[in-house]
């Protein structure tokens, strides 16, 4: 073998050796990467799994504390507002003026006896919450504001919605009836649209009120910071917007794979 031939043998073998070699890094990097999108993707199932876990304790812990104050309203405070009705009812005097006032003072603490029992009744009851679907939860929400509020509501909803997990559930609800109330107390409105629907990737709900609105400067308060802390922690999009003088419009989003 002559000069020639062994030069271009070693640079063959110098090829051969450098694609081999590029082909191992190359394969090194791969597995790399491809181990390291696994151990990403297992640190986020972790932390969906501590999230989820994480909520159910919160929810546990919730509601026993709203089980044992509603037990708490009823056996002591209820009580104790009964017997005083029943002592006001009692009070018998020929002053006009005082019998109107003592009525008036048995009224008041009969309306307070029945806000409280209905307040108990609305915390102890959280399995009956749990076991009944969102549409079937916003619907009795509804009814109850047309009852006590009397304030007309115009309510939508797709047919078939996917069921959600009874924590994501009762935190939706708990966000509505937050809207509800703030529009009832604050508002003054007359009128209440609720659309509940079933989109691509989760539920949508959205409410709006025809009353006085508010400016956003004064809009952070303990209630739109609770339904924004709830929203968040169910994994949903939560905005408010109003216009005064027009009204406000609560839009939230909840993804179904939460």
């Amino acid at each position: 073998m002559d000069e020639s031939q062994e030069g271009t043998l070693l640079i063959a073998t110098s090829i051969v050796v450098l694609v081999a070699f590029s082909i191992a890094i190359l394969a090194i990097m791969l597995i790399y990467r491809k181990r390291r999108i696994e151990h990403e993707q297992e640190i986020a199932l972790m932390n969906e799994k501590f999230t989820s876990e994480l909520l159910q304790t919160q929810l546990e812990v919730q509601q026993q504390t709203m089980q044992r104050i509603g037990q708490e309203i009823h056996d002591n405070v209820g009580q104790q507002l009964t017997l005083a009705y029943l002592y006001a009812q009692q009070i018998h005097t020929t002053d006009t003026p005082l019998a109107e006032k003592v009525q008036g003072v048995a009224s008041l603490i009969n309306d307070s006896l029945t806000d409280l029992r209905n307040l108990s009744r609305g915390l102890v009851d959280v399995h009956a919450i749990q076991s009944a679907g969102l549409p079937e939860l916003i619907r009795l929400e509804c009814e109850k504001v047309k009852t006590a509020a009397h304030c007309s509501i115009d309510l939508s909803m797709t047919p078939t919605l996917k069921e959600l997990s009874p924590a994501v559930k009762i935190f939706v609800l708990r966000i509505f009836q937050e809207f509800v109330q703030n529009s009832i107390k604050h508002s003054k409105c007359t009128l209440l649209t609720v659309a509940l629907t079933q989109l691509e990737k989760g539920i949508q709900l959205v409410s709006e009120d025809n009353g006085k609105g508010f400016s956003h400067e004064s809009s952070e308060g303990v209630g739109l910071t609770n339904m924004k802390k709830r929203a968040q922690m169910i994994g949903g999009t939560f905005s408010l917007e109003s216009k005064q003088g027009i009204g406000t419009t609560m839009r939230l989003f909840v993804p179904t794979e939460f």
